[in-house]
């Protein structure tokens, strides 16, 4: 089978297509000496054979499956968004042989059949024709259109004209996902939407929703059990369940929320899989009814004839919810003594919601003693591997088992701070690409789906299993709602979306990442994936400041409305300041009250300025990026801006937010973390977008934002040189460094 992997152009800063290194040019036939396809000769028509309009695949997760129709209208509304022009669907019995320059969506009919890596058949296949009449996605199944499609608007992306050629391309595994901990933080729907969009650009196909879960109880400030934080993110329309929310319902999805939700991502080709946890984890239950806990209060006990009805309603609940084939029910970190308790609880639980609702189930990897009982986990459930010690994906197969590889060495983060000193799990807090594009730390092993064992590198599962389902990356909450913002989550998970996405599309049959030019490409197209605006762009008019507001004199509104919404990553914010003022938008607001407090405000969360050494400040723990030891020589404590006032914030991912006043290193907005069994305590950084939609309060003579954020080295004390100009929304705290070398197309386009 010839493989669009096999093409991927590179662009260096002109935005010139050039061949990528290593390619095998035989197997596909793009080619700048072929006419090309220029968008400005283009009709702006897409044509859709009637019979692909009508198509929906069933063999996806997903229970409300897009028509190609459905995703003919997809690609309508982005190609609006990157074109500006208004494009027109038409259906047709069969493709016209001369298009008008526009796209061509129909079924595949070539002699080859597409699959898997496994071998086994796929809908999510596509053969791609480019020629300057029109751009021809033929797929083996609505969504193989569908990523057919995504394929030509990175391609677009880069260049309004496209050299003509063809090839075909197929996934090598079905899963392909991406995991975030919702249970010890809330996220909005709209967040939940446009994560979906981002990870579907990169052909993800799987959002694992793991929605419930509770602060470590060996950790934090000593709080009793029943106010350790605990999260369940949906509403319950019974109420005699509303116990399991803690009167949050302000944080919760509706049924109507959750359905348009998991709408979205499934009109973008990803099925989102819910997780609601137990045996474990289950604070959210137990400070509803202490009687069901065991002694370790977040531990369900299973012999207490109430628990597993309690379980069972709670499913029944939100079983009709789940638009999916599968579910997952968590059930790790349990008591392993209580072998016999634990498999029978999750045998019944794969029972009843398969009997239920028809669905299958899912489990983490969890060690148990030897069982008194002759009983195993059933092997029709489907477990997600997460740590060497706690299951052997080997094992696992040879039993029966259907596996996803979650491998916590590759693939998973700890939001802001890993648990030092527990080990092995100091998970950084942003994704590790070194872990991907070398994997075992072996130079030019790049991994893959079947790669799990790091440390025995010969125990990997054999390319091509059929019980391999794909893997899922995964990033973890561990420190708590207030040591992050929604938009730190994607930060952290940016390139290891893309990544994980390319390597688990290309497996080990397509092309390798090109290591120099990966973080590059993701800020170039995480700022350009449609129907998103993650990265907070706020478009240039020229080449000034993007946001530049004076109040004229005598003018005294308490209401300004700015309209930019937010600025992300990296930025510079100058405010002129003689008075309170709140600045803010949808995401956040930066307020300076009465008594001089400057205050960033976020998830209900506030993070006023504190005091921080210059040297603390910018010069970077390498290790631990951000984080600040509690033995060192900051104060920490709040700092008081004095007006009038020039303040400079100037942000990025890794610093966070610091403050300059009046030309002096102020502090910076920080968060107490603590660490690993209450034993490494720690600030780290908050980088919050800057609020510039409106301004309350007379207080604020003049705003100001820029692009990027120069760090300056300080030298004794304060001050010093600058160091190089960030470039705007790089992709800080990855562990390749490229600087200007280009940008590669080189994930699975």
């Amino acid at each position: 089978m010839r493989l669009l992997h096999a093409f991927l152009p590179a662009v260096v800063l002109s935005l010139e297509l050039l061949p990528a290194p290593g390619i095998k040019q035989e197997a596909i036939s793009f080619s700048h000496s072929n006419p090309s396809w220029r968008l400005a000769d283009s009709s702006r028509k897409i044509f859709i054979t009637t019979s692909l309009a009508e198509l929906r695949d069933d063999d996806g997760l997903t229970l409300i499956p897009p028509s190609g129709l459905d995703f003919a209208e997809v690609l309508q509304e982005d190609l609006h968004s990157i074109t500006g022009d208004d494009w027109s669907i038409e259906q047709v019995d069969s493709l016209p042989k001369g298009g008008d320059g526009g796209f061509l969506l129909g079924e595949y009919d070539g002699d080859d059949e597409l699959t898997y890596e496994n071998g086994n058949p796929t809908t999510e296949g596509y053969a791609l024709s480019i020629a300057p009449s029109g751009i021809s996605i033929l797929g083996t199944g609505s969504r193989g259109v569908f990523w057919g499609t995504r394929t030509v608007l990175q391609m677009l992306l880069l260049n309004e004209t496209i050299p003509a050629g063809s090839a075909v391309d197929a996934p090598a595994v079905a899963t392909r996902g991406y995991m975030f901990d919702a249970g010890r933080k809330w996220y909005t729907k709209d967040f939940l939407k446009e994560m979906c969009s981002y990870a579907s650009f990169f052909k993800m196909s799987e959002f694992h929703y793991h929605l419930s879960d509770n602060y470590p109880l060996n950790r934090g400030k000593n709080d009793t059990w029943q106010d350790v934080y605990s999260h369940f993110s949906l509403l319950p329309e019974d109420e005699s369940l509303l116990g399991i929310i803690h009167g949050r319902e302000n944080e919760t999805l509706s049924k109507e929320d959750y359905m348009d939700m998991q709408s979205h991502c499934a009109r973008r080709g990803i099925a989102v899989i819910p997780e609601i946890e137990a045996p474990g984890h289950c604070l959210y239950v137990t400070k509803w009814k202490p009687e069901l806990s065991l002694e370790k209060r977040d531990l369900l006990n299973l012999s207490h004839p109430e628990t597993i009805p309690t379980i069972k309603s709670i499913w029944e609940e939100f079983l009709p919810w789940f638009e999916v084939n599968e579910v997952h029910v968590g059930a790790d970190e349990y008591d392993a003594t209580l072998a016999d308790d634990y498999i029978n609880f999750v045998n019944e639980m794969n029972t009843f919601i398969n009997e239920t609702s028809g669905k299958r189930t899912r489990i983490w990897g969890t060690p148990m003693d030897e069982p008194t009982e002759d009983i195993e986990i059933d092997t029709d459930i489907i477990v997600q591997h997460w740590q060497l010690g706690q299951s052997d994906p080997l094992d696992l197969i040879q039993k029966g088992h259907d596996v996803i590889n979650s491998n916590d060495w590759w693939a998973y983060m700890g939001i802001k701070n890993d648990h030092s000193p527990i080990f092995p799990a100091t998970y950084p807090q942003f994704f590790n690409d070194s872990r991907i594009l070398e994997f075992a730390g072996e130079e030019g092993w790049q991994w893959t789906p079947w790669d799990f064992n790091q440390v025995n590198t010969t125990q990997q599962v054999e390319a091509g299993e059929e019980r391999l389902k794909g893997a899922i990356l995964a990033a973890w909450n561990d420190n708590g709602p207030d040591a992050s913002t929604k938009l730190e989550m994607y930060y952290a998970m940016r390139v290891g979306i893309a990544l994980v996405g390319a390597r688990s599309w290309s497996g080990k049959r397509g092309p390798e990442v090109n290591p120099e030019t990966l973080n590059p490409t993701v800020d170039y197209f995480s700022a350009r994936a449609p129907d998103q605006n993650l990265d907070r762009v706020i478009k240039s008019d020229g080449d000034g400041p993007l946001v530049s507001w004076e109040r004229f004199e005598g003018d005294a509104e308490d209401q300004v409305k700015l309209g930019y919404g937010s600025k992300g990553m990296n930025y510079t914010m100058t405010l002129n300041a003689d008075g309170p003022f709140v600045l803010k938008s949808n995401d956040n607001r930066l307020s300076l009250d009465e008594n001089g407090n400057l205050i960033w405000n976020e998830d209900g969360y506030i993070y006023p300025l504190r005091s921080v050494t210059a040297e603390e400040a910018l010069m970077l723990d390498p290790g631990h990026p951000g984080r600040i030891w509690v033995n060192k020589t900051s104060t920490h404590e709040l700092v008081t801006v004095k007006t009038p006032a020039e303040i400079v914030i100037r942000t990025n991912v890794e610093h966070g937010a610091v403050a300059w006043v009046n030309g002096t290193l102020a502090g910076r907005f920080e968060v107490f973390v603590y660490g690993g069994k209450n034993t490494q305590f720690s600030w780290s950084q908050m980088a919050f977008v800057a609020p510039l939609e409106e301004i309350e309060g007379s207080g604020l003579a003049s705003v100001v934002a820029e692009d990027g954020a120069t760090m300056p080295v300080p030298r004794e004390g304060e001050g010093g040189e600058e160091t190089p100009q960030l470039p705007p929304g790089s992709a800080v705290g990855v562990s390749v460094s490229v600087g200007l070398l280009g940008v590669m197309a080189l994930f699975a386009v």
